[in-house]
């Protein structure tokens, strides 16, 4: 964040001012970059994968590489919630998971008129996604500017991001509620009330959340050149101990998504030109990609969603497949809640939550399921015959996400719902159609087997290095 590029004064009116303040504004952060996080795995989950599936050769690896650029933004985007999350511990925040479902109305995020839903990969979907990710100002020539085609752009060194002295004076007692136009501005506004709020009540006063609750990895972090390093699985989440920290964290987000300040070397592989790349590319590429997935589909009908603006899945065993989806989605989401809090945990019950989140829920379940998705029908079939349209992970949460009250509980409830997550999935009438679904069901037998062995495994490790009851 570099505040000798910042209109300082013009901000301060509308910046957070009181520890409050930040903390309502941290909650939005994180519902944003859990909202965009969940859009761009939807849209890379809804690609085409086979050459069954009507591309050649050269279209289905120009496919795998839109996907995995996707994927890696995503990935990004899991960063982003954690520095946040790791911005609320530090002033002595609670973790905040819980985020509105798709599709959601335009006024949800205020004067920014983000569009947040799930929608399959096309170019009006990845217009959107750059649209989240551009630069205030947006360049002219979008393609020149990624490509840097000699516009130099400033390194960002500490001296760049110290913020300004004797501001706390000029900042409003009364900031009107979350005030930002785009995630820049949001960023930004939250840089400067960080160091307002330090100004006012000191530094130390301002960052006394407990370190432990943080997580994060790196030559800094406990386990840093073990193979417990949260780095191994390509996470870069950084630690926040004081102001200057807080303002590199902050810095690190907008550098990777909007690329203002980043190096012209680094430039290219921002959020916003990944996503211009591969907007110039698909009128050239002159195909589909994409499965014909449905925007925004749901499996319950939630009291707080307007039912009108999504699509209710109605194929009885996609139901079945998208519903243990959710089950497993929010038992991650719980897990990383958890491993944010601030019960006291050994060293031991950590990994063994790190070890649970990042390898086989993300990479064994929430990944092979939401692409299953994208292959079963949505409808039955007096709604469409033809089974034209194919269902997608929907990411519903059926009500706030909160943290457990300490480790023997937690235990034991991990373990009913890993339980229960295997019997349910042991039970999907889809496994009983294998002549319909042959790939399908094998994947899912995979899944299951995964699961099966996550729940003995966290039964047997748990007992050893989580209870306290014995």
């Amino acid at each position: 964040m570099q505040f000798g590029q910042v209109d300082v004064e013009a901000l301060l009116p509308t910046v957070p001012s009181t520890r409050s303040d930040l903390l309502l504004w941290l909650d939005m952060a994180a519902q944003l970059e859990h909202d965009l996080m969940c859009q761009y795995l939807f849209a890379a989950y809804s690609l085409k994968t086979g050459l069954d599936e009507g591309l050649n050769e050269i279209q289905l690896e120009r496919a795998r590489q839109w996907g995995s650029d996707i994927t890696l933004i995503a990935r990004q985007e899991m960063e982003h919630l954690g520095i946040v999350l790791n911005l609320r511990s530090a002033i002595g925040g609670a973790p905040y998971l819980s985020r509105a479902n798709f599709r959601q109305p335009m006024g949800h995020y205020g004067l920014s008129h983000i569009k947040a839903e799930l929608t399959r990969f096309d170019a009006d979907t990845i217009a959107r996604f750059r649209e989240f990710e551009k630069p205030h100002p947006e360049p002219d020539d979008p393609t020149a500017w990624c490509a840097c085609n000699g516009d130099p752009v400033p390194q960002s060194g500490a001296a760049d991001r110290k913020p300004p002295s004797g501001i706390a004076g000029r900042a409003p007692l009364w900031p009107p509620y979350l005030r930002f136009k785009n995630v820049q501005d949001l960023y930004t506004r939250m840089a400067l009330g960080f160091a307002v709020v330090t100004e006012r009540l000191g530094e130390e006063a301002l960052f006394a959340g407990p370190p432990g609750a943080q997580l994060y990895g790196g030559t800094n972090s406990p386990y840093a050149g073990t193979m417990d390093d949260l780095n191994q699985y390509g996470i870069d989440i950084v630690a926040v101990r004081d102001l200057d920290s807080a303002i590199n964290a902050i810095s690190e987000i907008v550098e990777q998504g909007e690329g203002i300040q980043a190096p012209p070397t680094y430039r290219e592989n921002t959020h916003y030109c990944l996503f211009n790349g591969i907007l110039t590319d698909l009128p050239a590429a002159g195909f589909d990609p994409a499965r014909p997935v449905v925007a925004n589909p749901m499996v319950f009908d939630h009291p707080n969603t307007a039912m009108d603006q999504v699509n209710l899945i109605t194929c009885p065993e996609t139901r079945e497949v998208g519903m243990a989806f959710n089950l497993g989605y929010e038992l991650m989401l719980s897990m990383m809640m958890e491993l944010y809090g601030n019960w006291n945990k050994t060293p031991e019950q950590r990994v063994a939550l790190v070890d649970a989140v990042f390898f086989p829920l993300m990479t064994m379940f929430i990944r092979p399921l939401s692409e299953i998705l994208t292959v079963l029908p949505a409808f039955d079939e007096a709604r469409d015959p033809e089974r034209r349209h194919t269902a997608g992970a929907s990411f519903e949460l059926p009500s706030a996400m909160s943290t457990l009250p300490d480790a023997t509980i937690a235990h034991r409830i991990y373990q009913e719902q890993l339980d229960d997550l295997v019997r349910r999935l042991k039970g999907l009438k889809i496994l009983g159609m294998r002549s319909d679904y042959p790939d399908a069901v094998a994947r899912i037998e995979y899944v299951t087997e995964s699961m099966e062995r996550l729940a003995m495994d966290w039964r047997s490790h748990w007992s050893i290095v989580g209870r306290t009851d014995t």
